[in-house]
This record gives structure tokens, C-alpha cells and sequence, in this order.
């Protein structure tokens, strides 16, 4: 076409086809890309992209806005779409590589899992394959033959259980374990977008876990093995030790020679020493099983702290240190603990502050404070001491089992350095601290504090003394009706029993083995049975399980005792379950058997031989000696008038040297003075002598300190005291001697009758019977003899009951001499 100025152009003209192309290839297809573009803008919450969305939903818009305007004749002349269009595509695609860097972090999350150590597949919301990474498809090897889109259900190996997100999920796959977890993926709006499956190899771990089940049951076979180790130790040295320590006993109760009563001191402390070294290991091992269980009972606190010191008073003398007590009076006097367990802490925790003390002081104080409950105190015993102290670098060490610190400086010390570690185990099982502050050279101080419930809120000020030694007394009896079997199948344990048994005149049979206790109660029936426990061939829980159910009414009707050295935790338990009705441990000791024989024998088959009755049986009126208070003595004395007598006695024989001995010792030798000083304060107090005691433990702790000066300037007040009481007591035995001489003396003997008797008596002593001498020189002195002989033979009965063995066989032999000569 022309126009009017000349110009040529073309005219198009629309026709209906035209109408349905550009509904069908550009309107449909616009709305379409549009309808999506505000779909992903709506349920996108991410603002950054949705502006991205918006920015090229806008520039879409462009073309669209200039074909309408074009279509509808708006712009008349030229057709502007197509250079719209380029335009639109250009600012689509620089928008969209300005905006490359969300791309990136697809990249980058892409990356992540591709070297994460773990499998990952992802799926959609109808669980098909969405991605996964490199080790997801090393454990599923068949994965990569998949294509993405197809449901993860088809892969082989892959479970329905995996999919569940009710906990992990434990499988295996080419002798690998795996466990996977499943995580659902949740968007803003609450709709499930798919879920995403990690799996976690497990096999290192599963290794582990077994290598530590090996190791723990190893730990726990150690654990038993050890203790069997310690129940069968106990038992194989207990059992020795009942034998040692009961038969020394029966020596020392009976024994009048000095040397050998000396001998048997010396092996009743080792085997003590021994015995606590034995203990202190099965407390050790009791701790570390958690089996160490504490006896709750109501106590007064300065009576456990008062036996305590006086425990520990007379080591501390021997090593001449001076042993100094403070306890806040202010304190309730009453509470609730285990008064075993605080004595055994104090007492280990004492017993090193004397060993590593040369010279000086221990102190032990004792304060409170309140508790966190309004029933609980706080105690804390605090020991001080000026020893040799601790290095800095050991104070951690000190509480290790089987330790000792500085051992080359302390290399003459014993012990097996368990001591304070046991003592923080129980300090801890009672919920209470240590701590240990101490200069090295110059001494310790150990500070425990322990909580404790209170029971009685009086002060201890308030609360009247209670002597230990009342509390001490065994309430005896005799009962011969009752017929007691002891079983061992060691003969020594059975004479160690029969020794303490014969003092309540039971009627005692002895067996040697279970078999042989079977047969005897099939025969006789016994009131009560003592079973060892441990016996070859058929041991006593064997045996008292045939006595209860074979033997009938004979076996139903004994009181069954286990007999044994096995003390491990548990083990009374276990012999109450089979058959036995109580349980006492080797070694023997006096006080558990009385209280347990007080137990099960009847009321009415005993004869009671109270011994806290006998006390009242000496008669203040028979004894008056000015000096010696008799209230005072019945406090440390539980014989009769005969055995008091006997006592003063002594007490005076042995003062007749000791005054002459200890002025002597005054000025030479303090160590030696200060344990014949002891031995005075003692002796002294005894039979109630309570000035002179007093004295006297003054001059000890002078001589504990080497306070010569005033030993010097007290002595003579001393000896002036003690000579005045030994002249009343001389004066109070001659009288006593005088009335007892007005019985008529027994027909006079022979010289020749005389001769053979003192002879007898020299035979005696030469075979180490003193006792038996001593009755056959008492038989002597009831006839009627020669003055000169009388005066010899009261002489060696004295020095018989000062245990002067080798003098007296020494006046024998003069006086036999004298008999032969005069014959």
C-alpha cells in the first residue's frame, strides 16, 4: 500500500487463524508460565527468591502488554512485540545470573553430602528417588542402575522398616551393620515435601561395644575371682589365726610365769597386728564392690572419742609422746551412725600420727556445727600432730591403696598403706569430707567431718560420765544341762573352743567332721551346735542339711551356730538361709561368745554368774586403807575379797622395789621412767588408789615431754604418797595375816616330808608350771613348819606372784640346801 506522501507499507490484516494462534501458542502458554510463577511466589518462603520470581514475572509481562496494545490497534503503526520480546528475554536472563548464587548454595549443600561419611538418599512425598550421595549408593550397590523418580521401594536390599521414623532402624548388607534413621521434610504450611534417610555404618561401633562387653565381663569375672580369692584368704588365715590367738589366750589366762606370760603378750599383739592387716584388705575390697554396708545405732559421742584416745594413749607413750584431747562440750551428746566405722576412722587416722611422730604432741579436738537438716550435725575431728610431715607433691598420693609416701625416710615405719585409703572410702560412704594440711619437717593436721543425725540435743556437759569399764563386764553363767557339740575338723580349733566353753560348764562333746556330727546327733540330742564351716569330704552346710532333715527330732531341736573364718559381706545371709540360726567369727572373741551364748541359751537352764553383781560383793567396811577409795577400785576390780586381797598383795610386793627403782630412773633414764611411771598410774588405779594414779600420770606426761625439771621438783611428793599407801596397805595385811593365822595350822610336817615337797615344787618351776608351784608352796605354808622354813616359803610365794620365776628357783635350790644340810 501507498500513503499519501509516497511512502510504501505493508497492511496486515488478521484473519480468524490469526485469533486462534495467538490464543493457542501465546495466551495459553503466557497464563500458563504466569499461573505457575504466582504458585511458586505464594508457597516459597524465602523473600529473596520470591523478589527474583516477581522480577521476571514482571519482565514476562512486557511483550504481552505491547502485542494487546498493538492487537487492539492502541499502537497503530508499528508492531513493537517482537523487540519487546528480545528485550524481556534479555533482562530474564541477567536477572537470573544475578541471582546465580542461590545456585550456589544447592552446589555447595550438593557438595556437602556427597563427601559426608554417611549414606543419604532423599525422596519425595511418594518416595521416589529424589538424590543420594556416594556412600549411600556403596551400601545399596544396585542404587546407580536406578534412574531418579522411580520409587525407592524397588531397590533391592531396601527395607519398609527403614522408612519408619519411630526409632533407628538396625540391618546388615555384606557382613557391614548399618542403622538408618528417617527424617520427614515438612515445609512452612505443614505439608510433607518428602523425607530424607541417613545410614550410619555401625560395624567399628558394634566392635566396640562388644570389646567393652568383653572387657567388663573380664572386669566382672576379675571382680569375682578376687573375691573368692579374698573369701578363701580369709578363711585359710583366720583359721591359723583362731588357733594363735585363742590358744595365747588360754595361755596368758593361765599362765604364772613371767617370762612366758611376757612371750604371749608379745604373740597376742602380732597376731592383733595380723589380724587388723586382714581386715583392712577385706574392707578395702568390701568398699570397691559397694558392699560395704554401715550399721546405724544410737552412740554418746565423747564415750566413742574417750575409748579412742585411751586406746591410742598407751601407743602414744611408748613412742613418749604426749596425747592431748579436746572436745567441745557444747556439743549434743547423742547420735545416730555407725560408732564402729567413726572409731575406725579415728583410730587409723591416729594410729599415723604416732608413727610418723618422733617427738612432740597429737592432739585430737572434736566441734560442730549444724547440718543442713535440722537433726544433723556436722562433727569434725580434727588430729594434729608434729611429726615429719607430708611433701606437697604427696598430699594426693597419701589416700592411694597399698602407698606409703616418702618411703625411703620412713622405711622403718610398717604398715601396708591402706589404712588412710579406707578411711576416705568410709569418710565418703558417709557423705562426709577429708582434708589434709601439713608442712613438710614440722607436721600434719586431718581434718573429717562428717554428718551426723542427731538423737539426744543435752550437751555432753549435761550428761553424767559413764565408766567404759562397767560397760565392759561380761554377764556370765554356768548352765551343765546344756549339751554342746563343736564341729571342726581341725583339733587345734577344737581345743581353742573347748577352752573358752569349759567357763559355763556346758556338757561338750567334740566331732571332727560333718559325717561324724551326722552320727552323733542321730544318737544324742544336743541344746546347741557349733559347725565349722569349711571342712573337707562334706563341709557344715552340707552336713547341717542332712542334721535338719534326716535326723529327725534331733536335728530339728539344736541350736545350729556357724563356726567359721569366712567373714566376707553376705555371708551371714547365707548361712541363716541354710539351716543355721547365728553366726560368730574366727578368731574367737570372749565378749561375741557371751552375748551370743546369752542369746540362745534358755533362761532357765543358766545359773548366773553376774559379774557386774560381784563387783557390790566387797565390803568397804573389811577394806579400810587410808588411800584407797573401794567406790573407785569396783570400777576396775570384778573379783572377790579373796582376789582384792590378793591384789593389794601384789600391788604392795611390787612397791617395796618400785620406789627405790623410780628415784633411780628419775635421774638416768626417762623412757624407762616413764613406763614404770605408767605402770604405777595404772596399778594404782586398780585398786583405787586414785591420788597416787593421778600422780603419777603426771610424772608421765613430764616424762612424755622430757620436762626433767619438774620430775625433779613432783618425784618427792610422789614417793612420799606412794610409800605412805604401801605402809597402810602393809599395815591392813599383816592384820588380815594376824585373823587368818588364828585358824589351827594342819598337822606339822616331817623335815624329810618338807625336803620332798620343796623338791616337788623345784621340779615344778624348773618345767616352767610356776602355777603349780605357787599350790604347792600354798600347801607347804598349811602345815605347820619351822619358823626359818615358813620364812623362806613366804618368801618365794611372794616372789611368785610378782612372777620372779628365776629367783624363786633360786631360793628353792638355797633352801633345799639348807634341808639336806640340817638332814
Amino acid at each position: 500500500m501507498t500513503a499519501a506522501g509516497g511512502y510504501h507499507y505493508i497492511s496486515i490484516t488478521y484473519g480468524p487463524l490469526y485469533m486462534i494462534f495467538l490464543i493457542s501458542r501465546i495466551l495459553i502458554p503466557y497464563t500458563l508460565c504466569i499461573h505457575t510463577l504466582i504458585r511458586a511466589i505464594r508457597l516459597r518462603s524465602d523473600q529473596q527468591i520470591n523478589r527474583q520470581y516477581w522480577t521476571i514475572l514482571g519482565i514476562s509481562s512486557l511483550p504481552v502488554l505491547v502485542l494487546i496494545a498493538y492487537v487492539f490497534k492502541i499502537v497503530k503503526l508499528f508492531d513493537f512485540t517482537p523487540v519487546t520480546l528480545a528485550i524481556a528475554m534479555s533482562m530474564v536472563v541477567i536477572v537470573v545470573w544475578s541471582r546465580r548464587n542461590y545456585d550456589f548454595r544447592y552446589l555447595a549443600a550438593e557438595k556437602v553430602l556427597e563427601n559426608l561419611g554417611d549414606g543419604v538418599i532423599a525422596l519425595d512425598d511418594h518416595d521416589r528417588l529424589v538424590s543420594y550421595n556416594r556412600v549411600a549408593a556403596s551400601i545399596f550397590t544396585s542404587l546407580p542402575a536406578h534412574k531418579l523418580g522411580e520409587n525407592i521401594r524397588v531397590l533391592e536390599d531396601f527395607q519398609e522398616e527403614m522408612l519408619q521414623e519411630d526409632g533407628p532402624y538396625s540391618f546388615s548388607i555384606n557382613e557391614q551393620h548399618y542403622e538408618s534413621h528417617s527424617k520427614q521434610i515438612i515445609d512452612v504450611n505443614g505439608r510433607k515435601q518428602g523425607c530424607v534417610v541417613l545410614f550410619f555404618n555401625m560395624t567399628d561401633i558394634r566392635a566396640y561395644i562388644h570389646e567393652i562387653k568383653q572387657v567388663r565381663m573380664q572386669a566382672e569375672k576379675a571382680s569375682i575371682a578376687k573375691s573368692e580369692f579374698l573369701a578363701n584368704m580369709s578363711h585359710e588365715i583366720r583359721t591359723p589365726m583362731n588357733a594363735i590367738i585363742g590358744l595365747n589366750d588360754i595361755i596368758m589366762e593361765e599362765c604364772r610365769d613371767n617370762e612366758i606370760y611376757s612371750h604371749a603378750k608379745d604373740v597376742q599383739s602380732a597376731a592383733k597386728n595380723l589380724l587388723t592387716i586382714i581386715n583392712d584388705i577385706l574392707d578395702l575390697s568390701k568398699v570397691e564392690s559397694g558392699k560395704m554396708e554401715l550399721i546405724h545405732t544410737d552412740y554418746h559421742l565423747k564415750t566413742v572419742v574417750g575409748e579412742v584416745v585411751s586406746m591410742m594413749d598407751m601407743a602414744a607413750s611408748k613412742r613418749g609422746l604426749i596425747l592431748k584431747y579436746d572436745c567441745d562440750n557444747s556439743l549434743p551428746c547423742c547420735y545416730n551412725g555407725d560408732e564402729g566405722r567413726i572409731k575406725q576412722i579415728l583410730i587409723n587416722i591416729l594410729n599415723n600420727a604416732i608413727k610418723f611422730t618422733q617427738e612432740g604432741y597429737v592432739r585430737v579436738s572434736v566441734s560442730g556445727e549444724s547440718g543442713e537438716n535440722e537433726d544433723e550435725e556436722l562433727l569434725t575431728f580434727c588430729v594434729e600432730d608434729t611429726g615429719c610431715g607430708i611433701k606437697k607433691e604427696d598430699l594426693d598420693k597419701i589416700f592411694e591403696d597399698f602407698r606409703q609416701v616418702d618411703s625411703w625416710r620412713n622405711r622403718s615405719v610398717e604398715g601396708t598403706g591402706l589404712g588412710l585409703a579406707i578411711v576416705k572410702h568410709l569418710i565418703e560412704l558417709m557423705g562426709g569430707s577429708i582434708h589434709v594440711d601439713s608442712t613438710y619437717g614440722k607436721g600434719t593436721v586431718v581434718t573429717v567431718t562428717i554428718p551426723q543425725k542427731i538423737v539426744d540435743r543435752r550437751t555432753i556437759e549435761e550428761m553424767p560420765d559413764v565408766s567404759h569399764t562397767e560397760t565392759e563386764i561380761l554377764e556370765t553363767f554356768s548352765a551343765p544341762d546344756v549339751k554342746v557339740l563343736v564341729v571342726d575338723d581341725n583339733a587345734v580349733n577344737r581345743k581353742v573352743a573347748r577352752g573358752f566353753l569349759k567357763n559355763y560348764d556346758f556338757n561338750l562333746t567334740e566331732a571332727g567332721s560333718g559325717t561324724e556330727a551326722i552320727e552323733l546327733v542321730r544318737s544324742h540330742r544336743y541344746d546347741m551346735i557349733f559347725m565349722d564351716h569349711m571342712m573337707p569330704v562334706m563341709d557344715g552346710i552340707e552336713a547341717v542339711d542332712i542334721i535338719r532333715n534326716e535326723c529327725g527330732e534331733n536335728g530339728i531341736s539344736p541350736t545350729i551356730i556357724a563356726l567359721t573364718a569366712n567373714v566376707m559381706e553376705g555371708m551371714r545371709e547365707r548361712f541363716l538361709d541354710c539351716g543355721f540360726q547365728d553366726f560368730i567369727a574366727k578368731p574367737l572373741d570372749r565378749k561375741e561368745l557371751n552375748q551370743l551364748l546369752l542369746r540362745w541359751v534358755s533362761e532357765e537352764k543358766r545359773t548366773t554368774r553376774d559379774r557386774g553383781e560381784e563387783r557390790t560383793s566387797l565390803d568397804p567396811d573389811a577394806f579400810q586403807i587410808e588411800g584407797v577409795d573401794l567406790n573407785a577400785a569396783m570400777r576396775f576390780f570384778s573379783g572377790d575379797e579373796k582376789a582384792f586381797k590378793d591384789l593389794l598383795e601384789l600391788y604392795y610386793l611390787d612397791g617395796k622395789r618400785k620406789i627405790d627403782l623410780l628415784r633411780e630412773l628419775a635421774g638416768s633414764d626417762i623412757p624407762h621412767y616413764q613406763v614404770e611411771v605408767h605402770g604405777l598410774k595404772s596399778a594404782s588405779a586398780n585398786i583405787g588408789a586414785m591420788d597416787v594414779s593421778g600422780m603419777a600420770r603426771e610424772q608421765e606426761d613430764a616424762a612424755a615431754r622430757g620436762d626433767t625439771e619438774y620430775i625433779s621438783q613432783q618425784l618427792p611428793y610422789l614417793l612420799e604418797e606412794y610409800d605412805k599407801l604401801l605402809i597402810n596397805i602393809g599395815k591392813f595385811l599383816d592384820h588380815s595375816r594376824q585373823s587368818d593365822s588364828h585358824d589351827e595350822k594342819l598337822p606339822p610336817l616331817s623335815l624329810e616330808e618338807v625336803k620332798e615337797q620343796v623338791g616337788t615344787a623345784l621340779g615344778q618351776l624348773e618345767k616352767f608350771r610356776s602355777k603349780e608351784c605357787a599350790g604347792t608352796v600354798e600347801a607347804i605354808l598349811l602345815h605347820s613348819i619351822p619358823k626359818d622354813v615358813e620364812e623362806s616359803l613366804t618368801q618365794i610365794q611372794e616372789q611368785l606372784k610378782l612372777f620372779e620365776d628365776d629367783y624363786v628357783e633360786e631360793l628353792l635350790r638355797q633352801l633345799l640346801n639348807r634341808l639336806e644340810r640340817g638332814q
